[in-house]
């Protein structure tokens, strides 16, 4: 069987400065949902069609990490772009635009303003 990402969450210590960061980084807004706020907070990413794909969270049951799961966030058009975007952010880049084989594009990876490793990916 075949899968692909259905859902993601990125844990916040600092919802809001959370939120802030990846709205800089992939300049956009993203939808706040805190209908259920005592349990946990959502600032909600869609992709290009608009779909609810994953979010960043606030909530005492998840904690920021750099050794957990690693996502990869899709960073098309450019990669570039997106890693301009990191530093002033926030954020520290922690490997830089790798190549992979096969022209399967680039990669990279950088530490959020919470402390979660995540990573990039986009074919230029």
């Amino acid at each position: 069987m075949q899968t692909k990402i259905n859902w993601f969450e990125i844990p916040s210590t600092d919802f809001g400065r959370a939120t802030r960061f990846y709205e800089a980084l992939f300049d956009t807004t993203l939808r706040i949902e805190e209908g259920n706020a005592e349990l946990m907070k959502m600032a909600i990413f869609t992709d290009p069609s608009g779909t609810t794909c994953g979010s960043v969270t606030h909530s005492e049951y998840s904690q920021p990490s750099s050794n957990g799961t690693m996502i990869y966030l899709d960073a098309s058009p450019s990669i570039d772009t997106v890693l301009t975007r990191i530093a002033p952010a926030g954020g520290k880049i922690y490997l830089p635009k790798t190549e992979l084989p096969d022209d399967i594009g680039f990669i990279a990876h950088f530490i959020d303003t919470e402390g979660n490793l995540v990573g990039l990916h986009a074919q230029h």
